[in-house]
């Protein structure tokens, strides 16, 4: 009797493990998804970037004699065109030269001489900027950064001109050969015989003659997640462990590597542990090496453009910053870790340190209202009466962000840049 009841419960096994393998291969499965608060992608939003999109002028600024002057942003047609034209021309062949002891009135030529400058607010290596235009040849062994390309006609009309300045007070490069020809300038001055005049100043910099027209804009906004942030960065999230602190960022490490989030600031800061090397660093391709990194680990979510490293030395770590720019003018936060400014170190071609905002613009204006920038006698007064006029540098307009529970508005403001490297915001 019990070894017919073993046989039939024998048989009942087999046969319900047949029943279940022919509804494992058969039957359609119903998943239950998880709920969106669950899941969360390891993939951090933002478009990849190449050089030389990151690689244009802060200002374009046109001679058209007779001291009249204008400025043109990158959200102009007229900024696009001749920039465009400008890039397809093969420019070769430099001769330094010391601007102390050259018998050039640079004044006149600014004032009486039609041409165009192309300015570069924060400087860049000749080898960097070699990626944007067509510099063909070999090019200075100097670690100059070049902060203004200057097209201008002679004064009896028979040549262009072109000159490199760098951030060095009394060094520049005379270019030998270049596509360049007096109608040229005169074809790049027309394209802004239109636009409103600005005037010089002593530092060197423009100012409207009368109240510049703008635009302000509100967007919502996104965050990166901790968890994103972490699968993005580390080779394996699993393994790091997280640094309690009560007060303040979040810390994560995996031993190696650390990942801080100031959730207050809401920024982040990436750091990897790189012994200092006494090789030689390369800054093209440090700068290459940063771009690449970006790309996989964040993206730009919006327009950027290159600031000037903070250390040139060939033998020490080189930072790169990268400032987001929206139409026309860049956006500058009150402080260092605000929203718009990304930060990279390299050495080698290595990063060992990586900060950003974690907050990113939806794509979708929200809002925009027409306004202005003040302009004519009521700016000249106020950089005049500065307390800080005899250090200052530069003055241009910029975004200042603002953040909301929900957007962020971008409000137009001036922007004094004084010696130091800091940034003084008004309206």
């Amino acid at each position: 009797m019990i070894e017919k009841l073993k046989s039939v419960i024998l048989t009942v096994l087999i046969l319900a493990s047949l029943l279940q393998s022919y509804l494992l291969a058969y039957s359609t499965p119903n998943y239950e998804p998880l709920p969106p608060s669950e899941y969360i992608s390891s993939v951090l939003e933002g478009t990849k970037a190449e050089l030389e999109d990151l690689l244009f002028p802060d200002q374009i600024v046109l001679h058209f004699g007779q001291q009249r002057h204008t400025v043109l942003f990158p959200d102009s047609s007229a900024y696009a065109s001749i920039f465009e034209s400008v890039k397809s021309r093969k420019i070769e062949g430099f001769r330094k030269v010391n601007l102390t002891q050259e018998r050039i009135s640079w004044e006149d030529i600014r004032d009486k001489q039609e041409g165009v400058e192309f300015r570069f607010r924060d400087g860049i290596a000749l080898s960097i900027l070699q990626k944007n235009l067509n510099i063909k040849g070999s090019l200075p062994e100097e670690s100059d950064l070049i902060t203004r390309m200057w097209i201008y006609s002679s004064s009896d009309k028979q040549a262009a001109v072109t000159y490199f300045f760098t951030d060095s007070m009394n060094t520049a490069y005379e270019v030998l050969r270049a596509d360049f020809t007096v109608k040229d300038v005169e074809n790049f001055t027309a394209m802004g015989a239109m636009n409103d005049l600005f005037q010089v100043m002593p530092g060197d910099y423009y100012l409207p003659s009368k109240p510049m027209p703008v635009l302000s804009y509100e967007f919502g906004y996104k965050e990166f997640e901790t968890e994103q942030l972490k699968s993005s960065l580390f080779a394996d999230p699993l393994l790091t462990r997280n640094l309690k602190n009560k007060d303040g960022p979040q810390i994560f490490t995996d031993g190696k590597r650390g990942l801080q989030i100031n959730t207050e600031e809401r920024w982040m800061k990436y750091t990897d542990a790189l012994a200092v090397t006494d090789s030689k660093n390369n800054i093209s391709e440090n700068l290459e090496a940063g771009l690449q990194f970006i790309n996989q680990h964040g993206g730009w979510n919006g327009k950027y453009a290159i600031s000037k490293p903070m250390q040139q030395h060939s033998y020490s770590n080189q930072t790169f910053a990268f400032r987001q720019v929206y139409d026309a003018f860049p956006i500058i936060a009150d402080k260092r870790e605000g929203f718009g400014t990304i930060h990279i170190t390299l050495q080698k071609g290595v990063v060992s340190n990586y900060e950003r905002s974690v907050v990113y613009a939806d794509s979708k204006v929200v809002s925009k209202q027409n306004t202005e920038l003040m302009g004519g006698e009521a700016l000249n007064t106020r950089i005049t009466n500065h307390p800080k006029r005899y250090n200052i540098i530069n003055v241009f307009p910029a975004y200042r962000p603002v953040m909301g529970e929900k957007t962020i508005k971008l409000i137009p403001q001036w922007a004094i840049e004084f010696r130091d490297g800091t940034y003084e915001l008004f309206n």
